[in-house]
């Protein structure tokens, strides 16, 4: 379902934010107390407009409660931030996603009202670290504390082997949700005969610590 988000600060993470929601069909309205931020996002949202969330008033006047979604992307100035948040609430927002920059920061965002605080930083470092420690591991996202979506690449100990010899939902608790392989579009997993190649991709759920036993099995 495509959202009407708003998008506060535009610096490297609201304007990747933005961009990124606008592409996928969704309404953005991207925000900025700099004229130059608002301008060079202006042609890849919707709407872009110059104001400062610790103003009320030129927050009411974009009428911001009536999106699905408000994310602030500010990062440098915490005051800003939690005056932002405070503004918000006051307003009626329905949803607040903040950016902090600690986990001091996380909680007091959370205590004054912001539904979700993301700490991109941190989250950032932990998806490289565990991109790095896993062999094969392209990508992944964290569904919660235990359970990954992941990305692996099909290497010599797998390739050659068919899903049902592999069997890796029995042996390790991994279900193959989607076949990606070259120069073909993706595809669901449904024939348990069907041969791996070298270089194949498959997207996989499971928990993070079943999922990297399956390189560590000989």
């Amino acid at each position: 379902m495509k959202k009407n988000i708003a998008v506060i600060g535009l610096g490297i993470f609201g304007h990747e934010v933005a961009v990124g929601l606008a592409a996928r069909g969704n309404t953005v309205v991207a925000v900025d107390v700099r004229v130059q931020a608002v301008e060079r996002i202006k042609d890849s949202v919707a709407e872009a407009m110059v104001a400062n969330i610790a103003d009320e008033e030129a927050m009411a006047d974009l009428g911001l409660d009536q999106f699905d979604l408000i994310i602030i992307g500010l990062g440098s100035n915490f005051e800003e931030l939690v005056l932002g948040v405070t503004c918000l609430n006051n307003l009626g927002a329905r949803r607040i996603i903040a950016r902090a920059s600690s986990l001091i920061q996380e909680q007091i965002l959370l205590k004054i009202g912001a539904d979700e605080v993301i700490l991109p930083e941190k989250q950032s470092a932990a998806h490289l670290a565990e991109r790095l420690t896993v062999p094969n591991l392209l990508d992944f996202l964290k569904l919660d504390q235990e359970i990954d979506i992941a990305e692996i690449l099909v290497d010599e100990a797998l390739a050659g082997k068919s899903f049902s010899e592999l069997d890796l939902r029995r042996r390790h608790k991994v279900t193959v949700l989607i076949l990606k392989r070259r120069d073909q579009s993706p595809q669901v997993v449904t024939d348990p005969d069907q041969t791996l190649l070298l270089g194949d991709r498959l997207v996989v759920i499971g928990r993070q610590v079943d999922i990297e036993k399956i390189f560590a099995t000989p």
